[in-house]
C-alpha cells in the first residue's frame, strides 16, 4: 500500500491497541509511483505529530521513513535505530508520566478525533489545496496543517474528552485540566459552550 493511503486513524488505532511506537515507510520523496502519494503521507504525519503532542504522548514514538526498495540494508538499519529509541522510551505512557488509564483515555479520544467528519474533511481539503498549488514542500505542509487543522484538532479533542468525563458526573476544572492535559484558557470557552447548550436543551 502506498504510504499516502495510510489513514491517521490507522496510526492512532495501532497506538490504542497497544503499540508503543509506529513507523510508516514509503518511497523516497519524488520517487512515488503514484506521483504524490508520499507527499500526502507528510500531511498525515503532521496531523499525527500534533495529535500526539496534544494528548501528551511523545512524538518520537511515531516516525515516517523514506527509503528505496534498492536499499534494504539502510531500511534494516533505520528500523534498528528506531527500535532502540523506542526501547529507551519504554512502554507508552512511562516516559510521558501518564497512567495506563490516562493513556487509554487520551488515545481513545484521539481515535474519535480521527473519525470525526469535520476533521476528515479539513484533512482532505488540505491535500486538495496543496495539489492544486503544486506545493508539497515540508514547510508548506507544516504551515497549512498548523493553520487549518490544528485549531480543529484541539477543539474536537477537548470536546470529546470533556464530554466523556462529564458523563461520569460533575467534575472540577482542575480535574478536567489534569485528565485532558489542556490549558485553562483552552477549556474555559468549551465549558461555557457546553453550559449554554445544556441550558437550551434543559
Amino acid at each position: 500500500m502506498c504510504s499516502g493511503r495510510v489513514d491517521p486513524l490507522f496510526v492512532m488505532e495501532a497506538f490504542r491497541n497497544g503499540a508503543d511506537a509506529v513507523m510508516v515507510g514509503g518511497c523516497k520523496l519524488g520517487e512515488c509511483k503514484y506521483v504524490d502519494g508520499n507527499f500526502q503521507a507528510l500531511i498525515m504525519g503532521e496531523m499525527i505529530t500534533w495529535l500526539l503532542r496534544l494528548i501528551g504522548i511523545r512524538e518520537e514514538r511515531f516516525k515516517l521513513e523514506w527509503v528505496s526498495s534498492a536499499e534494504p540494508t539502510r531500511l534494516v538499519e533505520d528500523i534498528k535505530v528506531f527500535f532502540n529509541r523506542v526501547k529507551d522510551l519504554g512502554k507508552i505512557g512511562v516516559s510521558e508520566g501518564l497512567s495506563v488509564e490516562d493513556v487509554e483515555f487520551r488515545l481513545s479520544s484521539a481515535v474519535e478525533v480521527c473519525k470525526n467528519m469535520q476533521v476528515r474533511t479539513t484533512y482532505g481539503n488540505i491535500a486538495k489545496e496543496l495539489k492544486k498549488l503544486r506545493d508539497f514542500s515540508v514547510d508548506t505542509i507544516s504551515r497549512k496543517v498548523e493553520e487549518k487543522l490544528l485549531p480543529l484538532l484541539k477543539n474536537k479533542l477537548y470536546e470529546i474528552e470533556v464530554k466523556a468525563l462529564l458523563k461520569e458526573g460533575p467534575k472540577s476544572i482542575d480535574y478536567l485540566l489534569t485528565k485532558t492535559g489542556a490549558k485553562e484558557e483552552e477549556l474555559t470557552p468549551l465549558l461555557n459552550k457546553l453550559v449554554k447548550s445544556s441550558e437550551v436543551t434543559g
